[in-house]
């Protein structure tokens, strides 16, 4: 999922720091309206599933909050008789509570759903080119992403629905997510939110707490933990993403956030820069030869 590596990190004597001087959170629950970002989310799977004549979608069921936030707008938006989920653990890495939870969710919420593991497509795969590589964790999970999006885009296309991607702005941003795999989607109905804005979007939706609070993770390999990956906790992340502003317009200079958070180390600034400019080819289209004439 993270197309990043570990010799990218934060440094590590940053990365559980406690004296960065927090204002407040980017947007709380106490200013934000969850009541019309949720309408405006479920308007835009419903307009967008009609106008392409689409008789449904269909998206990952993780157990995680950012899936599970997709899946109850996308009932309200289209009703559960359109929304097809598919629970795709790695039976090597996925507890089993996530299996539980997206079950739970999918109960819940009344939809049709198909599991399959597919660390039986992954292990074919690594046994079919015989390349062992014990210290990189990057490529097998990225497969097991891929993998995941083929069975994804494999039920769009046998039962003409589109595909609904969970992405949030904060991995976005930052790049965190496999390049044509979790990154692969035809609508991203919540990547306008950071992390941050999703938790209070999952509360007011009355998400179980035992999802919201779980510890964010791709499941991609053993023990990855997201904020780990990252060094930072997603409520420091979230703002001084928000201080960089669009990946396309760094509008603030690394100098401009360390007044506004002077406590915070400017080699940390400068990491979530690097992050973000290092990963903006993961948001473009492939370049075009133009020819000539």
């Amino acid at each position: 999922m993270t197309g990043s590596n570990k010799q990218n990190r934060i440094p590590t004597q940053y990365q559980q720091h406690n004296n960065f001087n927090m204002i407040s959170l980017i947007m709380t629950s106490n200013s934000m309206n969850f009541e019309s970002i949720s309408q405006e989310i479920i308007d835009f799977i419903k307009n967008e599933t009609e106008s392409r004549k689409s008789n449904g979608i269909v998206l990952g069921i993780s157990g995680g909050i950012d899936s599970t936030v997709l899946a109850y707008l996308a009932t309200r938006a289209i009703g559960p008789g359109k929304v097809m989920g598919l629970i795709l653990p790695d039976e090597t890495v996925t507890p089993t509570s996530d299996v539980e939870d997206a079950l739970r969710i999918c109960s819940d919420l009344k939809i049709n759903y198909k599991k399959m593991a597919v660390n039986k497509p992954k292990d074919s795969f690594l046994g079919l080119i015989n390349v062992k590589d014990s210290n990189n964790m990057l490529l097998p999970g990225n497969l097991v992403a891929r993998i995941r999006m083929c069975i994804l885009y494999y039920y769009s296309g046998l039962m003409g629905r589109l595909v609904l991607g969970s992405s949030n702005k904060t991995e976005l941003m930052l790049g965190y997510f496999t390049k044509f795999g979790d990154g692969a989607a035809d609508l991203l109905p919540l990547a306008d939110l950071y992390k941050t804005q999703l938790v209070g979007l999952a509360k007011y939706l009355e998400i179980p707490f035992s999802i919201i609070g779980k510890k964010s993770s791709a499941r991609l390999w053993a023990d990855q933990f997201t904020e780990d990956e990252l060094g930072l906790p997603f409520v420091e992340l979230d703002k001084i993403l928000q201080c960089f502003g669009n990946t396309d317009d760094l509008r603030y200079g690394e100098q401009d956030i360390l007044k506004e958070f002077p406590n915070l180390p400017l080699e940390v600034i400068q990491e979530v820069k690097r992050r973000i400019e290092n990963n903006l080819h993961k948001q473009a289209f492939p370049p075009i030869c133009k020819i000539s004439k």
